[in-house]
């Protein structure tokens, strides 16, 4: 009798499983005693159960975008030397005795006998930080008649086994300590060094000045030191070193390179110069006012202009702000500002500033350690005291040990090694290893493999060849011989 066609198909779907290539299958077909049968089909449901689950927690790990963190250490010929930007803490330099010193004193006076209570100090003082910066960023245009003169407080400088000048410094103006000075802020011509150690970097002697007991409302005084990579802008909020006077500092320094994955691993911005990499006013602006986005540039500028969206004017920040058309009077920063920031650092704005500032995907940080020593000699005083006299005309009025010791201070910016540690990210599972997961599970647990599927396209293929077959067939018949 002839087969019928769904006999035809069974008999080929059996044969490719009795000599398909994976185990439990073949043995269940072959197999006589429903015992074993049973036995077979038990293994392959308990065997594949197990598959799915490892399968299913392999595509968990793949698709939740884990990373692995890498720490190499790369010594090499040159590194590149930061930027460092140094600040005299006293904003004003009282002993250049023109109109506009004279007017300061005036008002140091009578800010201070205005004190009416000495046990408020801390209410007094954030009012005299706000006097400054107010007083700052209104006389931006005159602070040449307040800061304190490169030439006057650069005792001595060198870099790389160089002895270097006040030519090789740059301005740069800060809300709180009025003039600073930028060493290797040239982006262009960045200053690198090969040699670790004091003599290869930079070391400064600055002369401070002396504290006033009648003018000076300051709560310590000395020098404020920022170490920084030569495309961000150091802000006196969150950054920075204090130098003390009568110490020798020295600042080691080692360098780190992050270098994060950017989606699906993480936010962070992979090309931080363009303007679309993130959808963010906020980060827009950051890169449109600093021509390069840093996060903390971003979060500083958030917390400002959640100042202003409050209170309807900004807080004194040359960093900000340089008309100050938009600036807070000083009953604004009491009644209003001063509320908000008390309340900042767990409020619903903070959170919005960190969500719409993403991480850069490449960072450059600076792990700094330091140590001190007295400074100076006394017999290295009398350099100090015969260079005044005789070069300087006696500008610094240094007339004796204490007298100088209270007035200047010296740092050393070294690198420890010429090189730099790379954190970088690598994937936790790649697509090859979730390759590697799927076939090594499907063999372990049901002897699949490649070949396997391919043996399903095999049967397929054997099907359709037989529907055609038996099309042909009908079409032309064969002759038949009585």
């Amino acid at each position: 009798m002839k087969k019928t066609l769904s006999n035809e198909i069974k008999k080929i779907i059996l044969d490719n499983i009795e000599s398909s290539t994976s185990h439990g299958f073949p043995n269940i077909v072959r197999s006589e005693s429903y015992i074993l049968k049973f036995m077979w089909t038990l293994c392959l449901l308990i065997s594949s159960g197990y598959c799915a689950y490892c399968l299913t927690k392999s595509f968990q790990d793949y698709f939740s975008y884990e990373t692995d963190t890498q720490l190499k250490f790369k010594r090499v010929s040159q590194i590149e030397f930061p930027t460092i930007t140094f600040c005299n803490k006293f904003s004003i330099d009282l002993n250049k005795g023109n109109e506009f010193t004279e007017l300061e004193k005036k008002g140091f006076n009578k800010l201070k006998y205005s004190i009416p209570d000495f046990t408020r100090f801390n209410d007094f003082y954030k009012d005299i930080d706000y006097y400054f910066k107010n007083q700052t960023m209104y006389n931006l245009k005159n602070l040449s008649y307040f800061g304190f003169d490169i030439d006057k407080m650069l005792l001595n400088c060198n870099f790389n086994f160089k002895e270097c000048n006040s030519s090789n410094f740059e301005l740069f103006l800060s809300s709180t300590y009025g003039f600073c000075y930028q060493f290797n802020a040239d982006k262009s011509n960045i200053r690198k060094v090969s040699s670790p150690g004091k003599q290869a970097g930079l070391s400064l002697e600055l002369f401070i000045g002396y504290p006033s007991a009648d003018y000076d409302l300051y709560r310590s005084y000395g020098a404020h030191l920022f170490i920084h990579n030569s495309s961000t802008i150091p802000s006196s909020e969150f950054d920075g070193i204090s130098l003390s006077t009568g110490h020798e500092t020295d600042i080691v320094m080692s360098k780190t390179l992050f270098q994060k994955l950017p989606k699906p691993f993480s936010d962070c911005v992979q090309d931080s110069n363009s303007t679309e990499s993130f959808d963010s006013d906020v980060y827009k602006e950051t890169i449109r006012k600093f021509g390069q986005y840093e996060q903390k540039a971003c979060i500083n500028l958030c917390f400002h202009k959640s100042i202003f969206d409050l209170c309807g004017c900004y807080y004194p920040d040359a960093n900000i702000i340089q008309s100050t058309e938009l600036m807070c009077n000083k009953s604004v920063n009491k009644d209003c500002i001063i509320p908000f920031v008390s309340n900042y650092g767990e409020s619903e704005e903070s959170t919005k500033c960190f969500e719409n500032c993403p991480e850069e995907c490449e960072s450059v940080k600076y792990s700094l350690q330091m140590s001190h020593a007295n400074y100076p000699t006394p017999s290295y005083t009398d350099f100090f005291m015969a260079y005044d006299a005789l070069i300087k005309k006696g500008a610094r009025n240094f007339t004796s040990y204490s007298n100088v010791k209270e007035s200047i201070l010296a740092v050393n910016v070294y690198f420890d090694d010429i090189g730099y540690t790379f954190v970088e990210e690598k994937p936790s599972k790649t697509i090859e290893q979730l390759v590697a997961d799927i076939g090594g599970f499907l063999g372990l647990c049901i002897g699949i493999s490649f070949l396997s599927i391919a043996e399903i396209f095999d049967s397929i293929l054997k099907v359709i060849l037989l529907f055609f077959q038996k099309k042909s067939d009908t079409v032309n018949p064969k002759n038949i011989n009585f």
